[in-house]
């Protein structure tokens, strides 16, 4: 692994420190010219309470449990290769797909129906509640 001394941009790293630290000393460098912009950019423009950075910690574990968690087993469905149990699937859009179950056989009418009934459930949008 390359390290920072290594690289050859040690000085460089020094001369921003110094000019990151405000050291008046340290005259204007074109070299330095983008990182003191990226610097300036990632400044909060007020003061972050230690309060909303226990809240941003939080908020991040939170959400990192959420991804890392592995799913919680689906409940067994009931099994649907029993005499006397129609199933059909059909498409419900993009990439979705509907799985009826019925004890009476299902008319493709009736399964397109069904289909264009949650696709247009689906749909719907809820209102803005946001003023």
């Amino acid at each position: 692994m390359l390290r920072l001394g290594a690289s050859g941009h040690l000085d460089r790293i020094e001369r921003l420190d110094r000019r990151l630290s405000g050291d008046p000393s340290e005259p204007d460098d074109a070299d330095l010219a983008p990182l003191l912009m990226a610097a300036a950019a990632l400044t909060p423009k007020r003061p972050v309470s230690q309060a909303a950075r226990t809240r941003a910690l939080a908020a991040m574990l939170r959400e990192a449990d959420r991804v890392t968690r592995t799913p919680a087993a689906a409940p067994a469905a009931e099994d649907t290769a029993a005499p006397g149990v129609h199933v059909r699937v059909a498409s419900a859009g993009n990439n979705m797909r509907l799985r009826v179950a019925d004890i009476e056989d299902i008319p493709e009418e009736r399964l397109t129906q069904i289909a264009e009934n949650l696709v247009a459930r689906l749909g719907q949008r809820a209102p803005d509640r946001n003023p």
